[in-house]
């Protein structure tokens, strides 16, 4: 009967050893590991996202404006008659003057990507370069002089 007793005890001192052992996460594998002491990148993230778009010129020459009241003042002369052909002619200036630089600032535009980087010690910045994408999403990088590079 001792036996039996000593068998029992000895099973379920064994079992709730594995027990506590299956639900506790090793030492190891709980502490954050820090290989020769460095300390976590704070210029380092990911890109969670790009987007592409054309963007206009701040200014344009003045050709187009100029080229635009030409044609608008023309074009508002061939209306009306004494005062109405007056106001019609500067209406067409004023009106092709403004589509004209519009069109002229949007013919100079330049391609620009915004990149968007969730940063490793949290929050989020967003990076504006010229050109297409050189990142994808979840690409790793890193800011140097206020640039990003891979890394």
């Amino acid at each position: 009967m001792n036996n039996i007793r000593t068998r029992f005890a000895a099973r379920a001192a064994l079992i709730a050893a594995f027990a506590v052992a299956g639900a506790m996460p090793l030492a190891g594998q709980a502490a954050p590991q820090h290989h020769n002491g460095q300390a976590q990148c704070q210029n380092c993230g990911t890109v969670v996202s790009t987007n592409t778009y054309k963007r206009e010129a701040q200014r344009g020459s003045g050709v187009g404006a100029v080229g635009g009241a030409v044609v608008g003042g023309l074009l508002g002369n061939q209306i009306g008659s004494g005062n109405g052909r007056t106001l019609a002619t500067a209406a067409g200036a004023i009106g092709g003057a403004y589509g004209g630089n519009r069109i002229e600032r949007n013919m100079k535009g330049e391609i620009v990507t915004d990149v968007r980087v969730k940063m490793s010690r949290g929050g989020y910045r967003t990076f504006t370069e010229q050109g297409n994408a050189r990142y994808r999403n979840g690409d790793r990088v890193r800011i140097s002089n206020g640039r990003l590079v891979r890394g």
